[in-house]
């Protein structure tokens, strides 16, 4: 019989190996061959999601049944909202990137949504406001915090290789390559503890892979944003 760590070792290898981990357009996009026009439609639309992940973790923490968890969870939870100063947080770093591209506040702020962004957001708020706790755990903790330093990896070769953005703009990315991977072992330690059973391992599972799904359709759309390719 497998242990519940077991089970998640498989699930790990399982996000490893998503195809929204290494979708096309993160391949594409780490060669450097792009435009300001091109980094700053993917910034706009990537900003969207960055700036919602903590009303995500707002939704979710008061959700969890067990107060150890919930302790858990806080840690990262802080890091997000960079614990003592808004201006230490994950959006505030995210919009020296911005900057650092030329963009304004109304143009970050008043940026139409691809069709595909507007639904990786909207899943994510329905699942953490009334989904089943375990899948929005699924989703935020390895859908998210699991396959980040490998989808952020492509992205930062890619701004590099531009030459077209200082590499303090990039604080933002880098920072994920690393904190993810200990949020990661943070989000282990919560979910592992409800990983004895069948059916809420399935639960999990679910959350991980529709994250991923979603995921893989924003990539999508920013491929054809980008790009100009489906």
């Amino acid at each position: 019989m497998l242990l519940p760590v077991d089970h998640l070792t498989t699930l790990e290898e399982e996000i490893a190996t998503h195809p929204a981990v290494h979708h096309p357009f993160l391949r594409r996009f780490a060669t450097g061959k792009l435009s300001l026009d091109q980094i700053r439609a993917f910034g706009l639309q990537h900003y969207q999601l960055v700036k919602v992940f903590t009303t995500y973790m707002t939704n979710l923490l008061p959700r969890l049944p067990d107060p150890d968890a919930a302790k858990l969870f806080r840690t990262v939870f802080d890091d997000e909202f960079g614990q003592h100063t808004i201006f230490n947080s994950h959006p505030a770093m995210y919009r020296t990137f911005l900057k650092a591209l030329g963009l304004d506040d109304a143009e970050w702020g008043r940026v139409p949504l691809l069709p595909e962004t507007s639904s990786f957001i909207e899943y994510h708020l329905e699942l953490t406001r009334s989904g089943h706790f375990l899948a929005a755990l699924g989703a935020i903790g390895p859908g998210h915090e699991y396959s980040i330093p490998t989808m952020f990896t492509y992205l930062v070769e890619g701004l590099r290789a531009s030459g077209r953005v200082p590499e303090e703009a990039l604080a933002y990315f880098t920072l994920h390559i690393v904190e993810d991977k200990e949020h990661a072992k943070v989000f282990n330690e919560l979910i592992v503890r409800y990983m004895g059973a069948e059916e809420p391992r399935t639960v999990i599972r679910d959350g991980v892979l529709r994250s991923l799904n979603a995921r893989g359709r924003f990539w999508d759309g920013l491929q054809r944003a980008v790009f100009g390719s489906g």
